[in-house]
């Protein structure tokens, strides 16, 4: 019969005594079992990530191309050291080279090659421009002046008129251009429709049916483009030398210049030569801001052998520090090129600071032309500067405007002979008997523009330094430094992946610690088999019954068997 007391329960004679004690003590056995398995379970975890680092570098130190991570993880006390030393060194060198390889990279250095380009189908025939060193004829200013209204220092004015700016600024006297300016002033009331341009572009000489007429600042000029003739032969030069080039006779005119000899004050027009000055320049060129000038007197003859340079050069946005294109705030019509920009630069200034532009820099005539007194006044008040007793104008720097992309620059090699031959100036008699001896000796001079060979120079700029190059001088360092490549790369990606994986998902550790006691219970069991076999081969041998124990199974090993 069953007993129950305050204490459990109890049963009769030799009954087992159950109380609430030993499930009490189950209870507490249970608990500290359960947080004895728990402890195991993180120590194992912490075992399991440990390995699974340790694998996964082996691997790596196994199979990886680079250089130096094998003799590490393999080495002993001093040889780990040393290697370590070694792979450390290696590598600070070889991120120094990659250093200073990006930053030449970076820096993109340009290199110059030339050229030497021949031409078999002939060389394209450059422009000429002629200037007479007289600007004004004397007949149409003594028709200007027919009905006496033309003021006596008016021509001498207008002389300053395309003069640049410094030259006129300290080569003039100031109260000569006041007196001239207050003449033309007077001129122009009487004759509304005058200007400067109008004058010199009336009262410049005549030319040639294929030659164009300019405004420049020598007064009208005229412009010689072969390629513009009816004649395709005249286009090109197909054989270098004198033969096979351009010969052109000029007239002075001199007995149009004011030299004083007539009863007119003599005019001085800014040269201190009679004769022509000439360009050799490219098309769509300013003649005389693309091109050297070259001066040839009456009674002689020039010989110009000229040879051409190409100039390509980068842009900006590839290294270099060209450009073909006008800076921002510039508006214009005229070809782009370094030249014709700080021309319109000072042209800008001046507008800004005097509220017109002197005729030498108003190139395509945008802006008010300044008057030579005017300019005179501005650049003395606004532009005037006195440092250390010595007296500066500013002029602005024009930075903006960079070398063009591409240019062409004729080279002129002159040579000179002076006074013309009889025999020349018979056959000239013959073609215009008005040209007698004394006139041809007095006034023509003959010009000779020829290549002196089929041939160009080439300047081409490239970058030094390509991308190519850089990727193959950083595999090189990485060749020479650790034997690395593009593939030991992705082997330490790979690497780094697998070690971050490891460290943030415990399902990997699970799994590389499972694969572990597979392979530790398979090689168990391999060598077990071997054993067995082993002892078959030696029963054998003895003649007696061989006791075969039978291999064992791989056991699966998992932290729920624990």
């Amino acid at each position: 019969m069953w007993k129950c007391d305050n204490d459990g329960f109890v049963t009769d004679g030799d009954d087992i005594l159950v109380r609430f004690e030993t499930q009490n003590r189950e209870v507490n056995s249970n608990t500290e079992s359960s947080t004895a398995h728990v402890g195991r379970l993180n120590e194992e975890s912490h075992v399991e990530g440990k390995d699974a680092f340790q694998r996964e570098t082996k691997h790596f130190t196994e199979t990886t191309t680079m250089h130096g991570p094998k003799r590490i993880f393999q080495g002993k006390s001093w040889a780990m050291f040393f290697w370590a030393i070694a792979v450390v060194c290696a590598m600070g060198l070889l991120i120094l080279q990659v250093y200073i390889l990006t930053s030449t990279y970076l820096s993109q250095p340009i290199i110059s090659q030339v050229t030497f380009v021949l031409s078999e189908d002939g060389m394209e025939f450059p422009l000429v421009t002629f200037c007479n060193l007289n600007p004004v004829r004397k007949a149409y200013a003594l028709q200007m002046n027919s009905t006496g209204d033309v003021p006596p220092h008016l021509l001498e004015y207008l002389m300053y008129y395309n003069d640049d700016a410094l030259s006129l600024y300290g080569g003039s006297d100031p109260q000569s251009l006041h007196e001239g300016d207050e003449e033309l002033r007077v001129y122009q009331k009487l004759y509304p429709n005058f200007t400067a341009d109008k004058f010199y572009f009336n009262s410049g000489f005549d030319c040639c049916q294929y030659a164009k007429p300019s405004l420049t600042s020598l007064g009208k000029c005229y412009t010689l483009d072969l390629l513009n003739s009816d004649k395709e032969w005249m286009h090109e030069q197909v054989e270098p030398g004198i033969a096979a080039g351009l010969q052109v006779i000029l007239d002075a005119r001199v007995d149009e210049q004011f030299d004083g000899t007539d009863g007119h004050a003599p005019l001085f027009t800014n040269s201190f030569v009679d004769g022509y000055r000439y360009f050799v320049h490219p098309a769509n060129t300013i003649p005389y801001l693309a091109s050297d000038e070259i001066t040839v007197s009456p009674n002689s003859v020039a010989y110009s052998a000229i040879s051409s340079d190409r100039f390509v050069l980068l842009p900006s946005n590839e290294g270099g520090n060209c450009s073909d294109e006008w800076p921002q705030g510039y508006s214009t019509d005229i070809p782009y090129s370094a030249s014709n920009c700080a021309y319109l630069c000072k042209a800008r200034y001046f507008v800004e600071n005097c509220g017109c532009s002197p005729a030498v820099y108003n190139l395509n005539r945008k802006f008010t032309t300044c008057t030579p007194y005017e300019t005179y006044v501005c650049m003395d008040a606004k532009m005037r500067v006195v440092h250390n007793g010595s007296v500066n104008i500013e002029m602005p720097p024009c930075k903006e405007c960079d070398k063009e992309c591409s240019s062409l620059i004729y080279r002129a090699y002159n040579s000179y002979g002076n006074g013309l031959s009889m025999g020349a100036m018979t056959y000239l008699n013959k073609k215009n008997s008005s040209w007698t001896t004394k006139y041809m000796r007095a006034n023509f001079q003959i010009i000779n523009v020829f290549f002196r060979d089929m041939s160009y120079t080439e300047y081409n700029q490239v970058a030094d330094y390509s991308i190519t190059q850089l990727l193959s001088d950083i595999g090189g360092n990485m060749g020479m430094f650790l034997g690395m490549s593009v593939i030991t790369i992705t082997e330490i990606l790979m690497y780094f992946s697998k070690m971050f994986w490891i460290g943030l998902s415990s399902k990997r550790r699970d799994y590389m610690y499972n694969k572990k006691h597979k392979e530790q219970n398979r090689e168990i069991a391999i060598d077990e088999t071997i054993t067995n076999f082993k002892a078959i081969s030696s029963q054998a041998s003895l003649g007696t019954s061989p006791h075969i124990v039978a291999p064992l199974d791989p056991i699966q090993l998992s932290k729920s068997s624990h």
